[in-house]
């Protein structure tokens, strides 16, 4: 692409080969410059004669939009599933404005039309926002200061007022603009991501080593082992503070996966044993597993989502507690870990055919249960009927298929599971996006993306098929979407500032939780698979990022947070770096739900790495 500018008293327009592409509009009493950065990237500088506060900075597109996108929040206008979201470009008239500290590129827009895509973004510094204007289908992307939000806000389960955070005059402003060439319409983003991680590149000190770490989430997991209901034993999904006894107290409930994460543990349990000969680490294992598969498991084969007491005990008031939904989320942990489970098991030389049967049960359930179109379901009753049909969350069977073939050699696993992948991949090429993986929404999100990612690695593993690879870049792709690539500077009063939390390499959950969290753990072993078969370095680095990141706010056992000395292993499950929250209005904060979760994945990132190096 051949570059050229040429400026009148209205604006500076941008060609590529010889056409118009933007024009960026003046502002009176402001003189702009543009300062390469690389080919199609530049920095728009706007000094003013005198102090400003108020500024927008307005690049307005020339041909009709074809698809517009705020990574992390909207995609091409939301509009799937039933969640608070922030849908379209504008509401009752008024275009959206976003915070920069709310998007993972700071105050990010980017918009293509036809071969040309444009994204707008904010520096580092922050204090500024972001919007979308429409005019007949043709974009203007916006920067605007001070700092503004509404024209209501997206909070948890809610909206909340319109905000604008008053800061001083100033006669410099800036933003950074990139082009990107369109060869593939809604992919051809993953430009603009590469470049934003490399403007944005700075050196990481990782706050604790990959020993202390793996320490620290085994005492963890100690902490949450306990049994239920006299014999239901298994890991609580996490810890909250009780203000009656002003302690923490464990989750009375176990989850197979999702937030509970019980199979995921009971294996990382397993396999320190099989390094170290622990029998305590043993026996609250083999005690988890025994218990999910008589208490948990149903004649047609499907698995309880969470465990609580013995459903044979129907007077058992802690049975009317379980919810009568099965998800795809606990499933496909399920089916996955419990298969797991038997081959560690066999090498331990003890005989639990049992969870092998348990984790198949799931598989041949799915089996025979697929639907036409190759999707299995977001939600099944305990009769076996679905529930709920639709969502990406889905993949989450996939990989417990594949290990399903793995162990029996039936290719009925491995048809099925490809089917399944062929629709859920197909599903996402067409729509841009994945859905329904964070089971406390049903919206566009991240961690649907997740199983997409490692089935297709698994699949090239098993058949050699680089198709497999360039899909599995193409989910990478999407989910670095989601992940911070700049420190959010948060008001000095601020929880998340006296903590000195840092939001880059972090991941936002769904479009309708803005919250940050360190579910990116999941995928660091496949970006580094990735940029072992790509030869890609950018991988590695995100890779590192999403470690460096996830491993912040675990207490060692001095960490005090709010006056409460936190357990040794402990971390919240997310931080809410944006205007996100819930009622209470608290923001900039800890979320003070003490989860498994991430030390589960740790612990499954650790094991599968031979060497830890990057993770230093």
């Amino acid at each position: 692409m051949n570059f050229t500018n040429f400026q009148t008293e209205k604006f500076i327009a941008i060609c590529c080969d010889g056409r118009e592409i933007a024009h960026l509009e003046a502002c009176k009493g402001c003189v702009d410059h543009l300062e390469e950065i690389e080919p199609g990237a530049w920095r728009w500088v706007r000094k003013s004669e005198k102090p400003l506060q108020d500024m927008t900075m307005t690049l307005a597109r020339v041909d009709e939009t074809s698809y517009y996108l705020v990574p992390g929040l909207n995609y091409n206008g939301n509009g799937w599933g039933s969640g608070l979201s922030y849908t379209g470009w504008e509401w009752e008239g008024e275009p959206w404005k976003w915070a920069w500290h709310r998007t993972p590129i700071p105050a990010c827009t980017y918009v293509e039309t036809g071969d040309y895509a444009v994204a707008v973004f904010g520096e580092e510094n922050g204090n500024n926002s972001c919007s979308l204007n429409m005019n007949d289908g043709i974009a203007s992307q916006n920067i605007h200061w001070p700092e503004q939000e509404g024209p209501k806000v997206l909070s948890k389960y809610c909206w909340w007022e319109p905000v604008r955070v008053e800061s001083e005059a100033k006669k410099e402003f800036s933003c950074v603009i990139k082009f990107v060439k369109v060869e593939r319409p809604m992919f051809s983003v993953r430009e603009l991501y590469d470049f934003t991680w490399r403007y944005f590149d700075r050196s990481l000190t990782m706050e604790k080593t990959p020993e202390h770490v793996k320490k620290l989430d085994l005492v963890f997991f100690r902490t949450l082992y306990h049994i239920l209901d006299r014999k239901v034993c298994g890991f609580a999904a996490g810890l909250n503070w009780n203000m009656d006894t002003l302690s923490y107290h464990k989750h009375q409930m176990f989850g197979m996966g999702f937030v509970g994460q019980n199979g995921n543990i009971a294996c990382a349990l397993l396999r320190q044993y099989l390094k170290t000969g622990e029998e305590d680490l043993k026996d609250k294992a083999i005690s988890t597993l025994d218990s999910w598969v008589k208490y948990a498991f149903l004649p047609n084969g499907l698995m309880l989502s969470n465990m609580k007491a013995d459903p044979m005990q129907t007077d058992s008031h802690p049975n009317g507690e379980i919810g009568p939904v099965i998800d795809a989320c606990n499933l496909g942990y399920g089916s996955f870990h419990l298969l797991e489970a038997y081959e560690l098991t066999e090498k331990m030389g003890l005989n639990r055919p049992e969870y092998k049967k348990a984790g198949l049960g799931i598989c041949d359930f799915m089996v025979k249960n697929q639907q036409k179109n190759g999707e299995f379901g977001r939600a099944w009753r305990v009769d076996g009927s679905l529930s709920m049909p639709n969502g990406t969350v889905g993949g989450f069977l996939i990989p417990g298929l594949i290990k399903a073939f793995e162990i029996t050699g039936e290719q009925k696993y491995y048809d099925v599971a490809v089917k399944a992948f062929d629709c859920y991949y197909n599903e996402f090429l067409k729509k841009g996006y994945t859905t329904a993986g964070a089971m406390d929404t049903y919206c566009i999100d991240k961690e649907s993306a997740a199983p997409l990612l490692r089935s297709a690695l698994m699949f090239y593993a098993i058949s050699g098929d680089k198709g497999f690879i360039d899909a599995a870049e193409d989910v990478a792709y999407y989910l670095v979407g989601w992940q911070y690539c700049h420190s959010v500077r948060f008001p000095k009063d601020s929880e998340l500032s006296k903590l000195k939390y840092d939001t880059f390499g972090g991941t936002t959950v769904s479009i309708s939780n803005c919250a940050i969290d360190p579910w990116g753990i999941y995928f660091i072993t496949d970006f580094l698979k990735l940029a072992e078969l790509t030869g890609n370095d950018i991988w590695s680095s995100r890779a590192r990022a999403l470690w460096y990141n996830g491993i912040q706010l675990l207490s060692d056992g001095t960490l005090v947070i709010r006056g409460k000395v936190r357990p040794a292993g402990s971390q919240d499950e997310s931080a809410r770096v944006t205007r996100w929250g819930r009622l209470d209005k608290r923001y900039f904060v800890a979320a003070e739900w003490l989860v498994s979760w991430p030390g589960a994945f740790r612990q499954m990132t650790l094991d599968t790495l031979e060497d830890w190096e990057i993770l230093r």
